[in-house]
């Protein structure tokens, strides 16, 4: 299996997993008296724009916006979790490797 392949998989494992946990996050639709479900719709667009080369920049870039977000309200509730800051190195890592693994460069 080559580079390219597995960078494509764990693109899509990544990308797969924030839209489900998105998705239970619309459901739930509020955490510690914070209305999240703007939060995971955005996550859900920074995702699937995560999926394209030509836009997984933009999807980086939203993604990070809301990855911070989430580990502001986190800290406003009293806790600081580090999973914000795992899926936002995953989502940089996925398009430095992109990049770096490209025949365009």
């Amino acid at each position: 299996m080559n580079a390219g392949r597995i960078l494509g998989l764990y693109r899509w494992s990544f990308v797969t997993l924030i839209v489900v946990a998105s998705v239970q996050a619309l459901l739930l639709g509020h955490e510690g008296g914070h209305d999240i479900r703007p939060l995971a719709a955005a996550e859900i667009a920074g995702a699937l724009l995560l999926i394209s080369r030509a836009t997984q920049r933009a999807g980086a870039v939203l993604l990070l916006c809301v990855f911070a977000a989430a580990q502001v309200i986190s800290v406003v509730q009293g806790y600081w979790p580090i999973q914000f800051l795992q899926y936002a190195c995953s989502a940089c890592c996925i398009v430095m490797l992109d990049r770096a693994i490209s025949p365009h460069g």
